[in-house]
C-alpha cells in the first residue's frame, strides 16, 4: 500500500502517486547510500556484470530482429521545418554513443579499479566504447523505422522541446518492434528493452552518487577540509544533496521531478567534462614527450562546440533578458561557463610550462 495504486497511504496532504514517488525515492536514496560506500567488488562489479550479460543479449536480439523485419526507414533525410538548427546542438546531444565526460569519470573512477592489468585498459576501453557506438545505432534505426510515415516523425521531432516530450518511449517501443521480427510479441519486447533501459538506469545511479564521494573527498583534501574526506560524510553530502534537488516542489513533471529542473545542462556540461578530460590526456601526454595531437586537436573541436552551444544557451535562452528566461538554469550555466575558462586557461599554462620544462630537457 506504500508503492502506490488502489489505496494507497497518504501523508501529509499528498496524493497517492506523490506518496508513491516519495517512497520510492527514500528507498532508492538509502540503496545508492549503500552502494556507493561498498567496496566495488561486493555489489558494484557483481551487478553491472549481470547488466553487461543483458546489454548483450538485448542487442543480439535487436539486429537479429532487425535482420528478419528488414524495416522501412520512414524518416526524412532532413528535416528543414524543425525550429532549432543542428550545428551545434548536435554535439552536446549525442554524448555516450560518441564522447562522454561522464563515462571519463566512470573510467578513472571505477572501471581502472577492477582491471587486472593496467595493459587490459586499451581492450576493455575500446570495446567499451564499440559496444556504446553499437547500442547508438540501433537506438537510431529503432527510431527511424518507427513512425509509419515521415509527417509523423517529423511532427514528434519538429524541435528539441517536442523530442524530449517523446522521451525514451518512442526508441522503447521501435526496439520492440525489431525484436518482434524474431516471434516475440510487441508488448513482451517492449518490455524487455524498458527493463535493460532502467537496470542501465539503476547502474548510473550509484556509480554517479560513488563518484560524487569520490569528488566531494578530493575537494576536502585540497582544501583541507577534513570531515569531507570521511567516506560516511562525504556520501552523506552526496545523497542529501541528490535527494534535495530530486524533491524540489517546483519540478516540471510533479512532485519528485525536481532533477528535470537541471537536466537541459546536461549535455553542455557533460561535453564540456569530456573535453576537459581530452584535455587533461593531452597534457599528460605532452609532459611525457609523447605525440598528444590525437587528443588534442578533437579536444579544440569538442570544446568549441560546446561553448558555441552553451553561451547561445545563457545568453540567449535562459538569460533574464530573453523571453523564455530561467534564473536557475542561466545561474548554473554561467558558473559551470566561468569554470570552464577558468580550467581552459590554467590547462593552457600547463601545456606551456610542459613546452618550457621539455626545452630545458633538451638543451
Amino acid at each position: 500500500k506504500y508503492f502506490g495504486g488502489e489505496g494507497a497511504t497518504t501523508l501529509f496532504g499528498m496524493s497517492a502517486t506523490s506518496m508513491s514517488f516519495l517512497v520510492w525515492i527514500v528507498v532508492l536514496m538509502v540503496y545508492v547510500y549503500i552502494a556507493s560506500t561498498l567496496p566495488v567488488w561486493k555489489l558494484l562489479q557483481p551487478r553491472d556484470y549481470i547488466n553487461s550479460h543483458q546489454l548483450i543479449v538485448g542487442l543480439g536480439l535487436l539486429y537479429l530482429g532487425l535482420l528478419f523485419t528488414n524495416p522501412e526507414i520512414t524518416a526524412p533525410v532532413t528535416n528543414a521545418s524543425a525550429d532549432t538548427s543542428w550545428f551545434p546542438l548536435l554535439f552536446i546531444t549525442i554524448a555516450c554513443g560518441a564522447i562522454s565526460g561522464f563515462h571519463g569519470l566512470v573510467s578513472s573512477g571505477t572501471s581502472s579499479k577492477q582491471l587486472n592489468n593496467e595493459k587490459d585498459a586499451r581492450f576493455v576501453g575500446y570495446l567499451g566504447s564499440v559496444g556504446e557506438g553499437a547500442l547508438a545505432l540501433v537506438a537510431i534505426i529503432a527510431v527511424v523505422t518507427f513512425f509509419p510515415t515521415a509527417g509523423e516523425f517529423t511532427a514528434t521531432y519538429s524541435g528539441f522541446a517536442a523530442a524530449s516530450g517523446a522521451g525514451l518511449g518512442v526508441f522503447i517501443q521501435g526496439a520492440g518492434q525489431l525484436a518482434a521480427g524474431l516471434g516475440i510479441p510487441p508488448m513482451v519486447a517492449s518490455t524487455i528493452v524498458s527493463v535493460i533501459v532502467v537496470s542501465f538506469a539503476a547502474t548510473t545511479l550509484d556509480s554517479s552518487v560513488r563518484l560524487m564521494r569520490y569528488i566531494i573527498a578530493e575537494l576536502g583534501t585540497e582544501y583541507k577540509i577534513k570531515p569531507l574526506t570521511k567516506t560516511h560524510v562525504a556520501t552523506t553530502a552526496a545523497v542529501v544533496s541528490s535527494a534535495m534537488l530530486t524533491l524540489i516542489p517546483q519540478g516540471p513533471k510533479g512532485f519528485g521531478s525536481g532533477g528535470y529542473l537541471l537536466w537541459p545542462l546536461f549535455g553542455t556540461s557533460n561535453q564540456l567534462l569530456a573535453g576537459i578530460s581530452l584535455l587533461l590526456v593531452s597534457i599528460w601526454l605532452r609532459n611525457q614527450g609523447r605525440n598528444y595531437l590525437p587528443t588534442l586537436i578533437p579536444m579544440l573541436f569538442l570544446m568549441f562546440m560546446t561553448l558555441w552551444a552553451m553561451i547561445d544557451q545563457v545568453l540567449t535562452e535562459w538569460a533574464p533578458w530573453a523571453e523564455g528566461s530561467d534564473w536557475m538554469l542561466f545561474s548554473f550555466g554561467a558558473i559551470i561557463l566561468v569554470f570552464t575558462f577558468w580550467i581552459l586557461l590554467t590547462a593552457i599554462s600547463a601545456l606551456r610550462k610542459g613546452n618550457r620544462d621539455s626545452v630545458q630537457r633538451s638543451a
